[in-house]
């Protein structure tokens, strides 16, 4: 699914993203994550011991906000461990959006890089808007 110039640009800002996973008993579960938008597909990186993790091993089914007031997108989709990408490479990526450069690769080499880390990619099957 092609997204919308303007969902594409409120996705480009620098916004925290809140990631609703299945959990075994079919409740949600809910955790706020950096993400960075590469061709239509979110990638957001956690490490393998949490439990969005296992959550979309498990099943693949997200929901995933972007808000800024009552600004947001919310897209629902599927999520892919994508194992073909290097984890300690996106999360120094998101790091540095998030917290600028010299502090993102501080963080990066200081702590993410000795985590177990995972990228997972978000494809959206449909979008809602309120921008």
């Amino acid at each position: 699914m092609k997204l919308s110039p303007k969902v594409e640009k409120f996705l480009n800002g620098k916004h925290i993203g809140k990631v609703a996973t299945v959990m075994k008993d079919g409740s949600p579960h809910v955790t706020p994550i950096w993400y960075m938008l590469e061709e239509g597909k979110l990638v957001i990186n956690t490490t393998t011991d949490r439990v969005k993790y296992h959550n979309i091993e498990r099943d693949n089914r997200v929901c995933f906000l972007v808000e800024d007031g009552y600004s947001h997108v919310i897209l629902f989709g599927k999520a892919r461990l994508a194992k073909e990408r290097d984890g300690k490479k996106d999360i120094e990526a998101l790091a540095i959006r998030y917290t600028g450069e010299q502090q993102g690769r501080k963080s990066a080499r200081n702590i993410y890089w000795k985590q177990p880390r995972a990228a997972i990619e978000i494809t959206p099957e449909r979008v809602v808007d309120a921008l």
